[in-house]
């Protein structure tokens, strides 16, 4: 790129714009919104779009996950279908170790040895019914064992760069899990960018049914009969998926040592949000229940109605002549596809954009060479910039090009002193 210094070609103002940079350097702070006071001890609400930290509250505070745990169990249960190693449809062996027997006074599938049950169904008992039983089935037909599971949990933390989140089990019952509010929050959008199937086939179901008459193992199956067995409905412990529209997932938990938990997400308007609440404090489980669905509405309805998202299309931008080059001009595109913002509700009426770009460019030009740059602001103040690259690659023309032209940019030059 050549070292000449940009120059403002147009501003032009706009009613509507985006609300999806990308996270990194095209993230826009947020604008100051209402208090929002929260009896949680840590929270985190992310746009989902962009990554944009909307609401924070001890976000750093390492806190026991509970049963949220299980996010990072069906994690790995998804990619490891996405890597073909298993499918929906595999039996899964329920072993001893996650007989439901083991787990008393805890959220169950009610698995027995010998069951015939599948991965799939196993996932909608780790999903919906937060079925302690079902994580260790679910880990021991990943794994092998539990121990090789959280050595995979760990890694997989590790790999896509968290450095807070440690787990010790698949189902979250020991208090010795951590997280934080802050890098939850961002695996938990990660985990719905690699896994948006998950919110319609297992965190937004209300209900699921378990042991149908055929799940029964031989042995249970010979003292009795169809007519006879009566299978469990429970309902998903996330209460906000009756309360709050436009609620889909995603998990809720509690261990005495951490309080109840919360990981939300919501859609609305085009606008979907995620949320993490960690440690609200109760006397009871039904209180606690009620606290947390509480402060759920509350932490995704203040962000509902403080920010907005938009997405206008982008301003035309002028051709970059190239001099001494295989063609003469290049377009230029923004880095990375349409950008999106988010700003709080009534910043978009003042929201302008400006382009500087490179007018000319010597030869070789990249594709993806930075050629100019995008800048958005809203009353006044910048609040993203976005670049503008390079859309193909442009060669050295011949020796006679080069010639021709390196003889016009004397000439201009010449008469421009």
């Amino acid at each position: 790129m050549d070292r000449k210094p940009y120059r403002p070609v147009w501003a032009i103002a706009l009613v509507a714009l985006l609300a999806v940079l990308l996270p990194g350097t095209l993230a826009a702070p947020a604008q100051a919104a209402p208090a929002l006071d929260l009896e949680a001890r840590s929270a985190v609400l992310l746009d989902y779009a962009t990554g944009q930290v909307l609401y924070e509250k001890n976000p750093d505070e390492v806190i026991s996950p509970a049963s949220l745990t299980k996010l990072m169990t069906l994690h790995l249960a998804f990619k490891k279908i996405a890597a073909g190693e298993i499918s929906l449809s595999d039996p899964v062996q329920v072993s001893e170790r996650a007989w439901a027997a083991n787990f008393p006074d805890s959220s169950l599938m009610f698995l027995e040895p010998g069951d015939k049950v599948t991965v799939g169904e196993i996932m909608k008992g780790v999903a919906i019914l937060s079925g302690n039983d079902a994580s260790v089935a679910l880990a021991e037909h990943i794994a092998g064992s539990v121990p090789a599971f959280v050595e995979m949990m760990n890694a997989e933390a590790k790999e896509l760069g968290f450095t807070t989140l440690h787990f010790v089990d698949p189902h979250g019952l020991s208090p010795e899990n951590k997280i934080t509010a802050r890098e939850f929050a961002e695996f938990a959008r990660l985990y719905i960018q690699l896994h948006p199937e998950s919110l319609a086939e297992l965190h937004s179901q209300k209900t699921y049914t378990y042991p149908l008459y055929d799940n029964l193992s031989d042995a249970r199956k010979a003292v009795t009969s169809p007519e006879a067995h009566q299978p469990i409905t429970q309902e998903n412990r996330n209460g906000l998926l009756w309360t709050y529209d436009g609620v889909d997932g995603l998990k809720t938990g509690f261990v005495d040592e951490a309080g109840f938990n919360l990981a939300v997400t919501a859609q609305r308007g085009g606008m979907r949000l995620v949320g993490v609440l960690l440690g609200i404090q109760a006397n009871s489980i039904p209180e606690g229940s009620a606290k947390r669905e509480a402060e759920g509405a509350a932490l995704l309805s203040w962000g509902f109605n403080n920010f907005v998202t938009v997405r206008p299309q982008l301003p035309e931008v002028k051709p970059v002549r190239v001099w001494k080059g295989a063609a003469n001009e290049l377009t230029l595109e923004p880095a990375g596809g349409a950008p999106t913002l988010v700003l709080e509700k009534g910043a978009e009426s003042s929201l302008t954009v400006s382009v500087r770009q490179e007018e000319t460019v010597t030869a070789p030009v990249a594709k993806g060479q930075k050629l100019g740059e995008v800048i958005f602001a809203a009353d006044g103040k910048e609040v993203a910039r976005l670049d503008l690259v390079a859309a193909e690659e442009v060669a050295q023309g011949g020796f006679f090009k080069r010639l021709w032209d390196s003889l016009r940019l004397w000439i201009t030059g010449f008469f421009n002193r």
